[in-house]
C-alpha cells in the first residue's frame, strides 16, 4: 500500500510539473506577443516624432520663404 501511495504521489508530481512547464511556456509566448506589440508601439511613436520634426523644418522653411 505505502509502495502504491508513493508511485501515485510520485505520477501526481509528475503531472504537475508537466501542467507547470505547459503553463510557463505559455506565459513566454504571451511575454513575448507583448514585447513586440510594445516594440511596434515603440517605433510607431519614433516615426510620429520623426514626422513632427519633418512638418516643423518645412512650415518654418515656408514661413522663411514668405518673409524674404
Amino acid at each position: 500500500q505505502e509502495s502504491k501511495n508513493f508511485y501515485t504521489q510520485l505520477l501526481d508530481a509528475q503531472t504537475d510539473r508537466r501542467d507547470i512547464r505547459l503553463e510557463i511556456d505559455v506565459v513566454r509566448g504571451q511575454r513575448t506577443a507583448y514585447e513586440t506589440e510594445l516594440q511596434e508601439c515603440q517605433n510607431a511613436e519614433d516615426l510620429a516624432v520623426t514626422r513632427m520634426m519633418r512638418i516643423h523644418t518645412l512650415e518654418a522653411r515656408a514661413c522663411a520663404a514668405t518673409s524674404s
